[in-house]
């Protein structure tokens, strides 16, 4: 269960910081995300003296639903994601980002939030204020393509974790769940994919949906068949449950 904790105070932020000193941290970082690989160094060198590194604990409020944030958020080290949790306490994992990935659903439209966004474990980020990130868009077209694709595979996820949900039982959902996580965050191995960090039974059923005690059964079974093989805090995804999934 999540750590009570008050959300970022993103006004406090945004009006009364100034630019942090520290430009080499969060020039690297800006340098390190994917969707922004097309912008000129001057062009980065330029935002990231207008961004602000900020630490967080594990557990902490990040954006709370129903709130606004005026802000585009780059992890650059830790985990963020986007929970929805209902009356009766059960919740659900419906995004997550790690470092390198850069949320500016915040940035880009005035709306509120649908879910609480919350700090899975200690993290830096990056705030970069709404009106300094679409300054930098309007010189930069291809960053705002990247951005646009990348919202485009967000929904697409979502699509399918709710298909999922819907139409597959929990097995095909917690093999699925493995092998994009590989995919995403594995290393090719001759056997099949090794997931580095695997997740907890916890936040593999807060990911799908499912309860742990469900999940733990699943994982001990594939386990049993050889298909899936823990390495200390890693994973092995045997390449015939890949195929299978396939």
């Amino acid at each position: 269960m999540a750590i009570a904790t008050a959300p970022v105070d993103f006004e406090a932020y945004d009006r009364s910081s100034k630019p942090t000193p520290l430009d080499g941290p969060a020039l690297e970082a800006l340098k390190a995300c994917a969707e922004l690989r097309s912008a000129s160094l001057d062009a980065l060198r330029a935002l990231s003296r207008q961004a602000t590194l900020r630490p967080v604990g594990r557990g902490t409020t990040v954006g709370a639903q129903g709130t606004r944030v005026d802000a585009a958020i780059l992890v650059v080290r830790g985990r963020i994601r986007s929970v929805c949790r209902a009356s009766n306490g059960r919740e659900i994992s419906v995004e997550v980002f790690r470092s390198g990935d850069l949320i500016a659903d915040f940035a880009l439209a005035d709306l509120p939030l649908g879910n609480d966004w919350e700090a899975v474990e200690s993290s830096t980020l990056l705030m970069i204020p709404r009106e300094v990130l679409t300054t930098f868009l309007r010189g930069a077209p291809d960053v705002l393509l990247a951005l646009a694709a990348g919202l485009c595979g967000r929904l697409e996820r979502s699509k399918q974790l709710a298909t999922g949900i819907a139409l597959s039982g929990v097995q095909e959902r917690v093999v699925s769940r493995l092998v994009a996580l590989g995919r995403q965050d594995g290393a090719a191995q001759p056997e099949g994919l090794l997931i580095r960090n695997r997740p907890t039974q916890q936040e593999l059923a807060n990911q799908i949906g499912a309860c742990r005690e469900t999940v733990s059964r699943t994982v001990s079974e594939l386990v049993r068949q050889g298909l899936l093989t823990p390495r200390g805090r890693s994973l092995l995804v045997s390449t015939r449950l890949i195929e299978g999934s396939a």
